[in-house]
């Protein structure tokens, strides 16, 4: 079983075997087809579509797609990220992180974040000056600020914890 999210709005779940294959357990007349071109030949109840592969993004299991002129993202999930979840170990989980910690020794520069700061993965946090250099430090993941643990001129050793999240 797979299951498909289209645009992160619609949930499909698909079963196929050499035989029948299914979209939400309802039985579906389904064929697919690689062409000369690279695009994809599809029949789908009797429905002929050609699809495109705009992006493919193996490590993420994710395709955009573009039918009929229109573009779709799909993520794809097997059985075994279906297991991970269910044991909450899914990527997700891991991901999650609740501090960011200093590289290296150095100098704060810059604090580009508030408390209760909503921040998005690789968005600036601070900058932290190192032999010379200015690194940004970036956020991990998707996070609120909960406290920030230096100010500008503040001198941070290698593992001090800089930010926290919620």
């Amino acid at each position: 079983m797979y299951k498909a999210t289209v645009n992160n709005n619609h949930l499909f779940e698909l079963e196929s075997n050499q035989n029948t294959s299914s979209v939400n357990q309802t039985q579906v007349d389904f064929d697919c087809k690689m062409l000369p071109s690279g695009e994809y030949h599809i029949l789908l109840d009797n429905t002929s579509l050609v699809a495109k592969a705009v992006h493919i993004d193996r490590n993420e299991k994710k395709v955009e797609l573009m039918i009929e002129g229109k573009t779709y993202s799909v993520k794809l999930e097997d059985d075994f990220d279906l297991l991970l979840t269910r044991m909450g170990m899914d990527a997700s989980a891991s991901q999650k992180v609740s501090e960011v910690k200093s590289p290296m020794p150095g100098l704060v520069l810059d604090v580009k974040v508030e408390v209760g700061q909503s921040v998005t993965k690789d968005d600036a946090l601070m900058v932290l000056e190192a032999m010379k250099m200015e690194n940004v430090i970036a956020a991990p993941g998707d996070a609120v600020i909960a406290s920030i643990e230096v100010s500008p001129q503040d001198k941070v050793d290698k593992n001090q914890v800089l930010i926290r999240f919620e």
